[in-house]
């Protein structure tokens, strides 16, 4: 692409993202310090419980990691299709420098989806880490709370840098350029 002054407003942007991300493993990994000071607190009736919470935690993440695959694919798939058709309309685009009186380029839109599959797939991660820390309250197993550490994990890996979100909108950017090619 010739005309790279999207870079400057990327790298910009993306420190708000990293604000977004950071604050959702901040709040997981507090949940979970919080959990192992004070340590699992048992079922509270006396009956035990007929399938272990660790084992839906488990499915339940699972399902989580499927769903979250094709979230993300119809998120830019669909993100893609309506930039290419000109139907896309961002939610705030006066972000962008020199965005007033201006519209916004295809890659300031690219990151806009970036952005909502990256806060949509985190949260999912995030979801499942707070269960599996409950889990590990209830049931104060090692189980669950290896899960919840490997979900925390799985919530910081969505920890966007600039090189990474550039990376990502030029692959995209020629997708797209693909996607507009009559055939």
């Amino acid at each position: 692409m010739s005309d790279d002054s999207w870079q400057a407003d990327v790298t910009k942007m993306t420190r708000i993202l990293q604000i977004v991300v950071g604050a959702l493993v901040a709040g997981t990994l507090f949940f979970l310090v919080i959990a192992l000071t004070i340590g699992p607190q048992g079922v509270p009736s006396a009956a035990p419980l007929p399938i272990s919470l660790t084992l839906i935690a488990a499915l339940f993440t699972g399902m989580m990691l499927i769903a979250r695959a094709v979230c993300i694919w119809q998120v830019t798939a669909r993100g893609r299709r309506q930039i290419a058709g000109g139907t896309y309309r961002p939610v705030s685009p006066q972000q962008w420098s020199g965005a007033a009186g201006k519209p916004v380029g295809d890659a300031q839109s690219l990151f806009m989806v970036f952005q909502t599959r990256t806060i949509a797939s985190a949260a999912m991660f995030e979801g499942c880490a707070f269960f599996a820390t409950i889990c590990y309250l209830i049931e104060g197993g090692p189980i669950s709370l290896a899960l919840a550490v490997c979900l925390i994990l799985g919530v910081a890996a969505h920890f966007p840098t600039p090189a990474r979100v550039i990376g990502w909108i030029e692959r995209q950017l020629e997708t797209l350029e693909e996607e507009r090619r009559p055939r």
